[in-house]
Parts: C-alpha cells; sequence; structure tokens
C-alpha cells in the first residue's frame, strides 16, 4: 500500500475511534433518518471526547500525533 493509502487509513481508523467515543459519551446521536452521527451541542460530552480521545491515544489505541487527535475531534464535533 502507498504512503498516501497508509495515512488516509490512519485517518479514517481515527475518524472512527473517535466517532465512537463521542456517541459513547453523548456528543453525537445516529440520526436515523440522516443514517450519520449529528450534534448533540453539549459543551460538556464535547469535553469528554477531547479528554476521552487523548486518553486512547496516550494508551496507544489511536495513532498519530497530539495534533491529529485534537484536528480529528474537531472533524467528528463539526458533523
Amino acid at each position: 500500500m502507498s504512503a498516501i493509502g497508509n495515512v488516509l487509513d490512519e485517518h479514517e481508523r481515527r475518524v472512527a475511534a473517535i466517532t465512537a467515543i463521542a456517541i459513547e459519551v453523548g456528543a453525537l446521536v445516529l440520526s436515523e433518518s440522516a443514517g450519520e452521527p449529528t450534534s448533540t451541542v453539549n459543551p460538556n460530552a464535547e469535553k469528554l471526547v477531547y479528554a476521552k480521545a487523548f486518553r486512547a491515544w496516550a494508551d496507544g489505541a489511536i495513532e498519530g500525533i497530539a495534533e491529529d487527535i485534537f484536528e480529528t475531534v474537531g472533524e467528528v464535533l463539526d458533523a
């Protein structure tokens, strides 16, 4: 697989993991009508997403650098 493919796969895994965290803490809900997660606009839940995502990163469960985690959380929460 090419280097670009590896980067894209890593990003997709990061998005999936952080989306799961966001749903778990209530920052996102699955919208049956849209078929996609939507924001609950809950600032406390959003803080938990950042905390849990960085904890998962520190534990080695999510790949990337700190900036990748921060940017991906923002991307997921803007959904």
